[in-house]
């Protein structure tokens, strides 16, 4: 069996719990729902999607080299997984792994393999449904060992052809679009304008304001927190700060401190 996972921390869980079961395990490292995704497939889509993260993000969220590489790799054990294996993608309710799945499927189009899906969302519903905390997890990462070795077990469902064709084109779309931010609603992948979430981000400085009133600026971190807490989507810390200094330099914000540090500066909504 192979498994196609989506970031490391879904990955490495996954790897705990078949740890004894031989399975092959790959883990795409990247977020499928911001940057550039044109030919994510191939050298050039690559090249232009780190780029664009390594321009836009402050370095002390990620590595774009090393995740550059961990992509390159994860993506040739895809393109290599041979006739009549079997494969279950993890996905969840979340841009970035329904994205995954769909991209996945297309580019296993050409193989024989038998395909299977868990949703983490929808078996944690399963999971908690008779327990007396209900748990409503974001992504597969937020998912444990004992918690994967259940879904593996009771929500493990195959895909049909008919599903397969709708995800492989679907999938083949997602790689041509010119979009740099994809949300998931009502099922959908949408694809956004970088602006989207802006006026949330101010929402919660406000609200933040309101509530520390002694404070004339905040830390962004704080806010970054906020935004996050109370989105409905799955944002990554770095498209939030990404989207803050992106307002301080069009006036909407100001801030003091260094922007070339997170933890050492703070905004205000002007």
């Amino acid at each position: 069996m192979v498994h196609i996972v989506f970031g490391r921390a879904a990955k490495g869980s996954l790897k705990l719990t078949l740890r004894e079961e031989g399975h092959k395990i790959i883990g795409l490292p990247i977020d499928f729902s911001v940057g550039p995704i044109t030919n994510i497939h191939k050298k050039g889509g690559i090249k232009d999607h780190f780029t664009w993260l390594k321009s836009s993000f402050h370095p002390m969220w990620s590595n774009p080299e090393d995740d550059q590489t961990a992509y390159q790799q994860a993506l040739q054990q895809l393109l290599e997984i041979k006739n009549d294996e079997e494969v279950t993608i993890w996905t969840c309710e979340n841009a970035t792994e329904q994205i995954g799945l769909r991209i996945s499927c297309y580019l296993l189009k050409d193989k024989k393999v038998k395909l299977n899906f868990v949703n983490t969302f929808k078996a944690m519903h399963d999971f908690t449904r008779h327990k007396e905390v209900r748990i409503a997890i974001r992504h597969t990462g937020e998912c444990n060992a004992k918690q994967l070795a259940h879904f593996y077990e009771y929500s493990l469902y195959p895909i049909s052809e008919e599903m397969r064709r709708s995800l492989e084109q679907e999938g083949e779309g997602l790689t041509q679009s010119k979009s740099i931010i994809r949300s998931w609603e009502q099922r959908e992948i949408i694809h956004e304008l970088e602006a989207r979430y802006d006026s949330f981000i101010i929402k919660c400085a406000k609200r933040l304001h309101y509530e520390m009133c002694d404070f004339e600026f905040i830390n962004a971190t704080r806010v970054i927190g906020e935004v996050i807490g109370h989105s409905e989507q799955l944002l990554s810390d770095a498209w939030v700060e990404y989207r803050i200094r992106s307002l301080i330099h069009s006036g909407h914000l100001i801030y003091e401190g260094d922007l070339q540090s997170t933890r050492m500066y703070k905004i205000k909504v002007v």
